[in-house]
């Protein structure tokens, strides 16, 4: 059986005052959260659906996205409260799972446009043990600065070799609950579930959507998350 855990929880610092709930702001006729809900569970194979939230109160909006638009889904959902930093409300999220859940996808609800058809080619994957992530590799000149502060001296890093992570991310439960353990025993900071399963030494897949999976970050995202469902 497979979960997913979808974050909900992310302050949103750098929205800055402009909204209040940037995964619960309008988006067209919609809004990120009930997209990437509405994305999950149309899967079959997804049973059981854990929602990570922020506080009461956002919890009870996101009580509304689900009775209003999943009531024909039949995937069990779980409301767990979120951590102090990303990794503290995955762990929560990955905790809440059943015992029953073999599988694990996490997905940051800041990422709306994610597609079923992604999420199925996912499911496939990880059902043969393979851990796969959504990423895309990187177009840009990445350059790693090496030391100074105004003037700096650094080191161009080959590109051809960097993908950019996204998520969803995938991989049997069992594996991101013993990858999160290590991390914290070893006192690594983690911003990303598959380097959880590089701790554990397993290979992965990086899955290329070919298509914009953008984040809300700034404010703007906003805008040009709305302008591409328009194009």
């Amino acid at each position: 059986m497979h979960g997913a855990i979808l974050l909900a929880a992310g302050s949103g610092s750098r929205m800055g005052n402009q909204t209040n709930d940037k995964i619960l702001e309008k988006i067209g006729n919609s809004n990120a959260f009930r997209m990437c809900l509405l994305a999950f569970v149309k899967i079959q194979q997804i049973s059981n659906v854990v929602i990570v939230f922020r506080d009461q109160k956002q919890k009870e909006r996101l009580e509304s996205e689900i009775n209003q638009f999943a009531t024909s889904s039949k995937a069990s959902f779980f409301f767990v409260q979120g951590g102090e930093e990303r990794r503290d409300s995955v762990r929560n999220g990955l905790d809440a799972l059943p015992p029953s859940c073999k599988f694990a996808h996490i997905h940051d609800c800041a990422r709306p446009l994610i597609r079923t058809e992604t999420i199925a080619k996912m499911i496939d994957e990880v059902e043969k043990n393979i851990p796969i992530a959504v990423a895309r590799p990187a177009t840009n000149t990445i350059r790693k600065k090496i030391s100074g502060s105004t003037h700096v001296h650094t080191k161009t890093l080959d590109r051809s070799q960097l993908w950019e992570m996204e998520t969803p991310q995938s991989a049997p439960l069992a594996w991101f609950r013993e990858g999160y353990a290590k991390a914290k025993e070893m006192g690594i900071s983690i911003t990303d579930d598959m380097h959880t399963i590089e701790l554990l030494s397993k290979k992965m897949l990086l899955l290329n959507p070919v298509y914009p999976n953008p984040k809300i970050t700034h404010s703007y995202d906003l805008n040009y998350i709305s302008a591409l469902i328009e194009s």
